[in-house]
């Protein structure tokens, strides 16, 4: 025979069953929701780690960087002859798009600090939009920021008539001089609002899916 205390933990467990199906449900109508077409979503966020690197305004990249709104990430350097400019072009038009720098933010890290010094940057990106920042600091801590994201970058110069590859993280010899070259992967990095690393962007980018992905992410944010 049933007793009542039976019945009643019969009666807890199907409404513990019964809720705990509930919110699975509604997770797995959340995650099939945001389906990007031009980006790749991140199985699992990774927060952004607090380096030694700063802004062009002086500002340092902590967590307060990211906090309270989406944020592009893309890796280059102002002296780039082709791609740099180019890119910096269409994010400056999702800029635009936005309408608000607090919703949307570009950062813009240089991986030839040497040559980027912080008003140089400023000039830099300024040109393409008020409003984009460029980070710069010591080559190991950039490194380390590539690393996180994935980026990948080398640069190459010909010193004594020997060709010298400088990889990610050393810098440059002193007796290298104002022209070498800089090679870079071209993907962009998007973190929300907490500061976490949640999807990333392959060349090419068209604009209208690359917007069209960033309001997808906005509006089924958690």
């Amino acid at each position: 025979m049933v007793t009542l205390w039976q019945r009643l933990a019969i009666v807890l467990l199907l409404l513990v069953c019964l809720v705990l199906g509930v919110v699975t449900a509604i997770q797995g109508v959340h995650s099939e929701a945001v389906v990007l077409v031009a980006g790749k979503r991140l199985p699992a966020v990774q927060s952004v780690p607090e380096l030694s690197l700063e802004t062009h305004k002086g500002d340092l990249l902590s967590h307060s960087i990211w906090a309270g709104r989406w944020s592009l990430v893309f890796f280059g350097f102002g002296s780039c002859p082709d791609y740099c400019p180019l890119e910096l072009q269409k994010l400056a038009g999702l800029m635009r798009r936005a309408g608000d720098p607090e919703q949307l933010q570009i950062l813009f890290v240089t991986v030839d600090p040497e040559r980027d010094t912080r008003d140089k940057l400023a000039a830099y990106v300024g040109f393409f939009h008020p409003h984009i920042l460029g980070v710069r600091g010591p080559n190991s801590e950039l490194a380390r920021l590539a690393s996180f994201f994935g980026a990948s970058y080398e640069r190459s110069v010909i010193i004594d008539k020997r060709l010298l590859s400088v990889p990610a993280g050393i810098d440059m010899p002193e007796n290298a001089g104002p022209a070498y070259q800089v090679n870079h992967s071209n993907q962009l990095f998007m973190v929300n609002p907490r500061g976490e690393f949640v999807a990333y962007f392959s060349p090419p980018y068209e604009p209208d899916l690359l917007w069209q992905d960033i309001q997808n992410l906005m509006a089924h944010a958690r």
